[in-house]
């Protein structure tokens, strides 16, 4: 059982409180049988065993079982044989302890006996011992009750707040998992929609292309109209690429990252013309989801601005893995670009995809053309 009153104190303070009642019996006792005979003084010394090997048990174990509560009725009876014994108020520090911890600790209908014990053997003690006094005993039980019912109260009050809190815990759990399911119910009916309706276009769109590209071949079309169907060939199977990758991501399938954008920058420099250098320094770290992303499909949105409207020949494409972030530079050698010219959608999805997923996005003129650079954080090195 765990002690609802304490758990949340020192270590130091509990482990005083665990040893106060047999602490102040032991001193209650010691300081009251000068004046016994030798024979009181034995069965006082054996009695104040009993309390605090019973005291040390009880409080040690926690457990509310029937165990800890024969100790603590045993308790009560040599705090009584005590007070009988030496008068030193030992049956109220040992009832009002009974009566205290109980009803706090232990669970009805096992926490109503040593209670009740506890409140009768004060009664009867400031009634009987010492001086007569009825009334002030009923007084002294009374209050003792009143006491263990307020007790039983505060114990109930706090483990109804536990049980709320846990209950608030279980609705916010739910409630998450909740959002989750419907997030991806909702991914996985887009990733039907653009199955069926955008990859089965571009697939259509690609046979046709293919089938004209062997239809002008046959005809001896000029050579630049073939290279054009050449690139329209290419780019439409790259956009059926795309088109599954998206529909990957939505369904949280193998997402495009990093380590496709050597295939990337070679394929762009095909289709371009360009000429496009990639480098990559520094170990490759774990980036999480949105990040892989982020990364890809920022260099794919960098060279397609290039390709537009950078007028360069030339483009580097570097990435550097440092110790907590990744960072994927694009920079040409055009005239550079002037503002807003590609302030679109573009550059704004960069943007948000960066963000999203921890990061930013700078992009301006440099030295020679323009500089876009993205920085993700990077979860954790990889392990070869």
């Amino acid at each position: 059982m765990d002690p609802l009153l304490t758990q949340r104190w020192p270590a130091s303070a509990r482990a005083v409180l665990r040893n106060a009642l047999a602490i102040v019996v032991v001193v209650q006792t010691l300081t009251g049988i000068d004046n016994l005979s030798t024979g009181r003084i034995l069965l006082s010394v054996f009695l104040m065993a009993v309390v605090v090997a019973c005291t040390t048990s009880f409080t040690s174990r926690r457990r509310g079982d029937w165990r800890d509560v024969i100790c603590m009725c045993l308790v009560v009876g040599a705090g009584a044989g005590l007070q009988v014994f030496t008068g030193h108020g030992q049956v109220f520090i040992c009832g009002y302890t009974a009566v205290f911890v109980s009803t706090y600790w232990y669970a009805v209908p096992r926490g109503l006996l040593p209670a009740g014990l506890g409140a009768v053997a004060v009664g009867l003690s400031t009634a009987y011992v010492g001086t007569y006094d009825p009334i002030g005993g009923l007084g002294q039980a009374v209050g003792a009750a009143g006491l263990g019912l307020a007790m039983a109260f505060r114990r109930r009050s706090i483990r109804a707040s536990y049980r709320n809190a846990e209950l608030a815990d279980e609705l916010r759990d739910s409630r998450e998992a909740e959002q989750r399911n419907a997030i991806a119910a909702e991914r996985a009916r887009l990733a039907r929609e653009l199955h069926d309706v955008l990859a089965h276009t571009l697939s259509s769109l690609s046979l046709h292309l293919e089938s004209t590209r062997v239809l002008a071949k046959s005809r001896e079309v000029d050579a630049e109209v073939m290279e054009r169907i050449d690139r329209a060939v290419a780019l439409a199977r790259t956009g059926l690429l795309e088109a599954r990758d998206a529909v990957g991501t939505l369904r949280d399938d193998a997402l495009p990252g990093p380590a496709r954008l050597p295939a990337l920058v070679a394929d762009f420099e095909r289709d371009s013309g360009l000429t496009v250098r990639f480098s990559e320094s520094g170990t490759p770290g774990q980036l999480a989801p949105e990040a892989r992303v982020a990364v890809f499909r920022a260099a794919q949105e960098a060279l397609t601005n290039v390709a537009k409207h950078a007028g360069a020949t030339a483009v580097d494409v570097t990435l550097a893995w440092l110790a907590d972030e990744v960072v994927l530079r694009v920079s040409d050698n055009g005239h550079g670009v002037q503002a807003g010219a590609i302030g679109g959608n573009g550059l704004r999805g960069m943007r948000e995809r960066a963000e999203l997923a921890g990061g930013r996005v700078s992009a301006g003129s440099g030295e020679t053309g323009y500089v876009v650079e993205v920085q993700l954080p990077v979860l954790a090195a990889s392990v070869s």
